[in-house]
């Protein structure tokens, strides 16, 4: 189930349980006045029983998400988890009054506001600020499986830091830059280590956010992205000032590149390569004497 489609649920749970209460309180403050009193009673009665079971599908289907998660929950999503199921006993405490303890009957309106109390801290603490996050976020178009997707690529940058760190830093996640395809490749790879690491909405949120920000665009060359990358990985061997203290021309530093990539495969994919060598052809090949270091 899509987080938006949880998310309607869940206001549609919201919407219901405050129909029902309101329903019982009318119930409950016409009792002098019979007229319509079990028009009231009846309507309060199918709108709880809407209620238990929208309740229970939307357990059964968390309960699975988070017998599925990869990783721990969240402070608010545990806040969240624990308020939901805290609305379960309340409820068969109300059931049980009207089915078994009838002397206990004016007691359940009590129980049905602080249901319905529960059942909003609980949306409003996945719903709400799923709504909230997602008005105020930024999209992106991918084609998943030839069909346009628009992604939000906040949602990715979310996923990203709860879910890439648990392998290796993110640093070595940001300091990367590649083609569309490449980011696909190497997620599809991490997917295939750890299946249960990012579902298929969350990989297409994640390729957005690493699409959007880390992307290479093979038709141009920036010299923005060169100078990333340089100080991105070229420190793993050296220091960076060795190489704008370097005098070379464009043909030694695409041999210097190259000789780095032998030694190393994968320090840098093609795309990489390519931006690093139009980085160093622009700013200090040529006439390397005069250049100065751009980190001054």
């Amino acid at each position: 189930m899509q987080p938006i489609t949880n998310s309607l649920l869940a206001f549609i749970l919201l919407a219901v349980g405050i129909i029902a209460v309101t329903l019982i309180l009318i119930f409950l403050g016409r009792r002098r006045s019979p007229k319509n009193q079990e028009f009231f009673l009846w309507a309060h009665r199918i709108a709880g029983y809407i209620f238990v079971a929208l309740y229970l599908f939307i357990c059964a289907f968390m309960l699975k998400k988070l017998t599925s998660s990869y990783t721990t929950l969240t402070p608010v999503n545990a806040i969240h988890a624990y308020i939901g199921i805290t609305i379960f006993p309340l409820i068969i405490a109300k059931i049980s009054i009207v089915r078994l303890f009838k002397q206990y009957y004016q007691r359940l309106s009590i129980y049905g506001i602080i249901i319905i109390i529960l059942t909003y801290m609980t949306v409003t603490l996945s719903a709400g600020y799923f709504t909230l996050t997602t008005v105020g976020s930024q999209y992106t178009l991918l084609y998943d499986k030839g069909t346009p997707v628009k992604v939000n690529i906040n949602m990715g940058h979310k996923v990203i830091q709860q879910r890439c760190s648990t392998c290796h830093s993110l640093e070595r996640v940001y300091a990367s830059v590649k083609t569309e395809n490449d980011w696909r490749n190497y997620i599809t790879r991490i997917r295939t280590k750890e299946p249960a690491i990012l579902n298929d909405q969350e990989a297409l949120q994640v390729l957005g956010y690493l699409v959007k920000n880390l992307g290479i665009d093979d038709t141009k060359m920036d010299v923005q992205i060169g100078m990333k990358i340089i100080l991105g990985k070229c420190h793993r061997c050296h220091t960076i000032e060795r190489i704008f203290t370097s005098k070379k021309t464009s043909a030694d530093w695409i041999k210097t590149i190259e000789l780095m990539r032998s030694f190393d495969p994968n320090l840098l994919n093609d795309s990489e390569a390519r931006q690093v060598n139009y980085y160093l052809d622009k700013v200090l090949a040529g006439k390397g004497t005069e250049k100065r270091n751009p980190l001054n």
